[in-house]
């Protein structure tokens, strides 16, 4: 019988699939969803709308994690992605620089909000307001720019909630959740001009998305997967970035390729 469920694939992964490999696999179906729009259907805001979900998880898994070590490949994929966008755009005056780069720079300065922020009794919350602040400038140079980092801070609280008793502690994740969750809705809906029913959707997103983040654990995922499904999202898992890195260089490529192609048959 155990030989047959081996066989069978059932049996329970070395390596088990975790709560953060399924947060991270929704994220990049959430990436593929807006790029799908951003280059082969532009006109269609509803890819878009769902697309505004990606990013934040990604930058709450920024700032819940303990890692502080920034991946050189980071740097290599973010320059290569901010050179091909600057290759296919009009001007650059449209160009900031890949999402990759400011996830790395929340890593250099997260020991510094661990150390001079979180020990102050609403250093989080006034670094939240802070961000939402900055927003329109960030936004000049870096991918996300500080709406990025509203996400970042809402991992932070969450992970400091998670170790500590303290009520306080609790308030403050709840408050930095709820700026984030409010500038974030406001900043992507006047930057993408949705419609009353595009932002009522994108708000139901991500009051979601926050209530996920507000309670997520990293734990095994509950239930049980086939060997192979189970090494296949725990790979993912490790390499997501890499994945939105690739296939955002392949969708923009061809996305550029299409709309040149056909720019000349409409000018023959």
């Amino acid at each position: 019988m155990l030989r047959l469920a081996t066989e069978a694939g059932y049996m329970r992964a070395p390596v088990p699939v975790t709560t953060t490999d399924l947060l991270k696999l929704a994220g990049l179906t959430l990436v593929l969803i807006d790029h799908y729009g951003l280059f082969f259907d532009p006109n269609a805001d509803w890819w878009r709308v769902v697309g505004r979900g990606a990013a934040p998880v990604f930058f709450f898994l920024i700032g819940f994690a303990r890692t502080r070590t920034v991946p050189w490949m980071w740097i290599v994929l973010g320059a290569i992605l901010t050179a091909l966008d600057a290759f296919v755009s009009d001007g650059l005056e449209d160009v900031s620089l890949n999402i990759l780069f400011n996830f790395a720079l929340i890593r250099l300065v997260s020991p510094w909000i661990e150390r001079h922020v979180l020990e102050r009794r609403w250093g989080l919350p006034a670094l939240a307001i802070l961000c939402v602040a900055l927003i329109p400038l960030a936004g000049l140079l870096l991918e996300y720019g500080a709406s990025g980092w509203l996400w970042a801070l809402v991992g932070f609280a969450a992970r400091e909630a998670l170790v500590s008793r303290d009520v306080h502690i609790r308030r403050m994740r709840n408050m930095v959740a709820t700026i984030a969750l409010s500038a974030y809705v406001v900043s992507e809906s006047i930057d993408f001009e949705f419609d009353a029913l595009q932002t009522g959707a994108l708000f139901g997103l991500m009051a979601a998305l926050t209530a996920a983040f507000l309670h997520f654990r990293r734990v095994d995922a509950p239930g049980s997967f086939p060997a192979p499904l189970s090494r296949s999202v725990h790979w993912i898992g490790r390499r997501s970035l890499e994945i939105y890195a690739v296939s955002l260089f392949i969708m923009q490529a061809l996305g550029y390729a299409l709309e040149i192609g056909v720019d000349e048959d409409e000018e023959s």
